[in-house]
């Protein structure tokens, strides 16, 4: 088993001893089995787990740590740099990882548009928010289609329609 989700594991651990404490503090007069019932049970009908915590009138509970999936991330070789042109094609590969992460319809159009924003010449994948723009607005008669639509950052997108640049 791996670090990670023993970190997790142990988070949820710390979570259930704060629970147990929470339910004690405001039950005392309650035996064990009352406070399960009340606290306890599968209110995630997602998963098989019959120990989520929560309220079960509303159903309303909290998330554990082990759900979320862990997500490993690839090391950037020795001392690679973006700005190193003997490496341009291994750059490109991490970027094809990080569109991955994205809908269909947006990689396809980043694919297009070679993951680069038309506005500021930058990765999209720089950690910015994505925004889909069209090239023909749509008020005057542009449509929904791939080839009407490219990818800007925020505020690249913001420039565009405020007038500070013109694409």
């Amino acid at each position: 088993m791996g670090v990670a989700c023993e970190a997790f594991r142990s988070l949820d651990n710390w979570m259930f001893k704060r629970e147990c404490r929470y339910v004690n503090h405001t039950h005392p007069n309650r035996n064990n089995k009352w406070r399960k019932n009340k606290y306890w049970g599968r209110l995630n009908l997602e998963r098989k787990d019959r120990w989520v915590f929560g309220d079960k009138r509303t159903g309303f509970h909290l998330i554990k740590f082990s759900w979320f999936n862990i997500q490993r991330h690839q090391l950037v070789l020795g001392r690679s740099s973006p700005d190193d042109s003997t490496l341009k094609d291994y750059w490109k590969e991490r970027e094809k990882v990080k569109a991955s992460n994205h809908p269909k319809s947006i990689q396809k159009i980043a694919e297009k548009q070679g993951h680069v924003c038309p506005v500021c010449g930058q990765s999209l994948y720089n950690g910015e928010e994505i925004h889909k723009h069209h090239k023909f607005p749509r008020k005057k008669g542009g449509l929904d289609t791939y080839s009407n639509f490219e990818l800007v950052h925020l505020y690249c997108h913001h420039q565009i329609h405020s007038g500070a640049t013109a694409i």
